[in-house]
C-alpha cells in the first residue's frame, strides 16, 4: 500500500450536508488524482457537552447549528462506499464514537484517529478491534501520548499502523509545521509516518516527501469561497491536482535510498571515465611506468582505476602511441 506516498483527498466536512455535493467530492478527488477519499463521522450528542461546550468557548447557540448541519447522515455511507467503488477511489471516514466505529465498519477499509482523540483509548481499542489498518493523527500529542496510543494499536494484528505528523491548527503557520519531527517519529516506530498537513498551499506536503512521508493527506473542497470553518483551509481540484502530480513527480527524483545507474548512464561512463594509453610508442620488453602513459577519454579498455595492475609491468607486445593498453598486453 505505501509503494508509493498515498494521497488522501480529507473532504471532512465540507460537503455541507449535501448528499449531492458529497458525491461530486468523491469525483472531483478522483479525477484529481487522490488515491482514496475521506469524510468526518460526528454527531452532535456523541461529540460535545451542549450544556458547557459553548459556554466554555463563550460561543452563541449558533455553533449547534454548525455542527448539525455539517454531520454526514448516517445513511449516506451505503451511497457514498458505492460511488467510490465505481469511481475506483478508496473511501474511509474518521469515526468520532464507539458507535460510529461499527456503523462504518461495513463501508471503510481502514479508520482513521484524529488528533484530538488520541488519548480516547476507548475509540483506539475499539477501531483496533475491527482488525483494518489506522492512521493516527498526533497534533497537540506530547511524545509520551503517542507512545501510549502506538501501544495499544500495537496489541492488535493490523495490517498497518501509519502515525501522522500533524498541527492541530487551521490554518497552521509554515513556522509551526516542525517537519523534522517527522525524523523523530520514524527512527521512533519504526512504522510507517504521514503528514496531514493544515497549512495553506501545497508546499509543506510537497517537502514532506523529502522527508520520506509514506501519506500526505490534504483538506479538499470544491470552491475554496464557500462560506464555512474549513473551505478556506483547503485544496481545490485544481490545487488538489497539481500537489498529486507534484508528488509523483518529486517521487521519481528521490528515487531508492541505494545508488542506481541507469543504462543510460552506464553508457555516459564510457565517455566520460578516463581509460589508459600509450604517451609514445612502446617496444615488447618495456617496464611500463607513469611517464610512459597517457590518460585520456574514452574509457574503451582498462580504466585508469586499473593502473596499479599494469604499472611496473613488462609489455610483452609493441604499442603504438595512442593506443588503449589493456592487461592482455603486460606479463
Amino acid at each position: 500500500m505505501f509503494e508509493k506516498v498515498f494521497i488522501i483527498a480529507e473532504a471532512g466536512s465540507n460537503h455541507n450536508g449535501d448528499l449531492g455535493t458529497a458525491v461530486e467530492l468523491v469525483h472531483r478527488a478522483k479525477e484529481a488524482g487522490a488515491d482514496a477519499i475521506k469524510f468526518q463521522d460526528f454527531s452532535l450528542h456523541l461529540l460535545v457537552s451542549i450544556d458547557y461546550y459553548g459556554k466554555t468557548l463563550g460561543l452563541d447557540n449558533s455553533w449547534q447549528k454548525g455542527i448539525i448541519s455539517n454531520t454526514f447522515r448516517q445513511e449516506w455511507h451505503k451511497t457514498i462506499a458505492l460511488e467510490a467503488e465505481k469511481t475506483n477511489i478508496i473511501y474511509f471516514s474518521t469515526p468520532f464514537s464507539l458507535e460510529a466505529v461499527d456503523l462504518l465498519d461495513e463501508f471503510v477499509p481502514f479508520y482513521k484517529i484524529a488528533s484530538c482523540d488520541i488519548t480516547f483509548y476507548p475509540l483506539l481499542k475499539k477501531a483496533a478491534s475491527k482488525g483494518k489498518g489506522i492512521f493516527i493523527s498526533t497534533g497537540a500529542s506530547y511524545i509520551e501520548e503517542i507512545d501510549k496510543a502506538v501501544q495499544i494499536l500495537k496489541q492488535y494484528e493490523l495490517p498497518f499502523i501509519c502515525i501522522m505528523h500533524c498541527v492541530m491548527l487551521y490554518p497552521a503557520s509554515y513556522s509551526s509545521l516542525n517537519l523534522s519531527f517527522i525524523d523523530l517519529l520514524t527512527e521512533r516506530y519504526n512504522l510507517p509516518v504521514g503528514f496531514s498537513d493544515h497549512s495553506l498551499g501545497i508546499d509543506a506536503a510537497l517537502l514532506s516527501i523529502g522527508k520520506g512521508v509514506k501519506v500526505i493527506e490534504k483538506h479538499f473542497t470544491l470552491n475554496r469561497d464557500q462560506d464555512g470553518n474549513d473551505h478556506k483551509n483547503s485544496l481545490s481540484p485544481e490545487g488538489f491536482k497539481e500537489l498529486v502530480n507534484k508528488t509523483r513527480l518529486y517521487e521519481k527524483m528521490l528515487g531508492k535510498r541505494q545508488k542506481i545507474i541507469s543504462e543510460r548512464e552506464s553508457k555516459e561512463r564510457i565517455y566520460a571515465r578516463r581509460g589508459i594509453y600509450a604517451g609514445r610508442n612502446l617496444e615488447k620488453g618495456e617496464r611500463l611506468t607513469l611517464d610512459k602513459l597517457a590518460f585520456l577519454r574514452p574509457n574503451i579498455s582498462n580504466g585508469v582505476e586499473k593502473l596499479d595492475d599494469l604499472l611496473d609491468k613488462i609489455l610483452n607486445t609493441d604499442i603504438q602511441k595512442g593506443a588503449p593498453i589493456n592487461s592482455s598486453m603486460v606479463k
